[in-house]
């Protein structure tokens, strides 16, 4: 029988294993980690766009697929990056390159019920971010809802049972950082910290990568605020991150905008199930 000092070693050994497989995840697909950083502001902005897709050949393919789907409804087909880029606009390219991109992250992540859930909150979150962003005439909300829970799916790929750990019920978030931290050594928005690091992400997606489950303080005309209102509207909305029995209170618009038609909970269950069949 183990003592407890040799119990406590080798938790010790399995947290320091998973921040070591962090470190050494492969990097995040480069075009996507570019259109990331790329300003849609700057006059060569069309030329920049186009430049990163002709260097990768299957996004492109992949992206132009997408663009053409009946969501899109461009009478006329869409054959080239620069066509998408007109017909789409510079912002919605660079969220479907980057959600694309990111599908390809998760096939790699053993395919389980979890994984799937996951994902599907990840787009769920950059849909309604999307969606709230549009009110506020910002069209950067998309990338960040899309990725603020890659900590989640980093420490899916790399911590042993992690699904399993975590594909219980909670009685809320809190009980689920806590058995991140002691079966992982942190949670998911430390994973996200971590990694956001070591990929080199823009400071505006680090931020809500690592405090999504935070209050809302400020503006929801700011990413971070649109996060942190969109992941709990998607938990409320059928798409969970986990399954727990205390919502948090933070997927309660302002009162200014529940009658908005974009934010209309029907509305935005079709985009998102739309979001989710186009990406797989």
């Amino acid at each position: 029988m183990r003592s407890t000092g040799d119990g406590g070693q080798k938790l010790a050994d399995q947290h320091a294993a998973v921040y070591i497989a962090l470190s050494k995840l492969p990097p995040f697909h480069p075009t996507a980690l570019r259109l990331m950083n790329l300003s849609v502001e700057s006059e060569t902005a069309m030329a920049d766009f186009e430049g990163a897709f002709k260097a990768d050949p299957a996004l492109t393919a992949d992206l132009l697929l997408v663009a053409n789907s009946a969501e899109f409804g461009s009478q006329a087909r869409i054959e080239t990056i620069r066509h998408a880029l007109s017909f789409l606009g510079l912002e919605r390219v660079r969220a479907l390159g980057c959600t694309i991109a990111f599908s390809f992250y998760v096939r790699n992540v053993p395919r389980t019920p979890y994984v799937r859930m996951a994902w599907a909150h990840s787009v769920a979150t950059a849909v309604i971010a999307d969606a709230i962003g549009q009110v506020h005439g910002s069209s950067v909300m998309y990338t960040a809802g899309l990725v603020h829970d890659l900590g989640r799916l980093a420490l899916l790929s790399v911590g042993e049972n992690y699904a399993e750990k975590l594909s219980v019920q909670f009685e809320d978030m809190d009980q689920s950082f806590a058995v991140e931290r002691k079966e992982f050594g942190m949670t998911h928005c430390d994973a996200g910290e971590t990694i956001c690091d070591q990929w080199r992400f823009p400071p505006s997606l680090k931020v809500c990568m690592t405090t999504h489950h935070e209050p809302v303080e400020g503006h929801l005309s700011e990413p971070v605020n649109a996060v942190r209102v969109a992941c709990a509207m998607a938990e409320i909305m059928g798409f969970p991150e986990i399954y727990q029995k205390n919502h948090a209170p933070a997927g309660e618009l302002p009162e200014t905008l529940r009658e908005r038609p974009e934010l209309m909970p029907d509305r935005l269950l079709i985009q998102i199930n739309r979001q989710i069949g186009n990406v797989g």
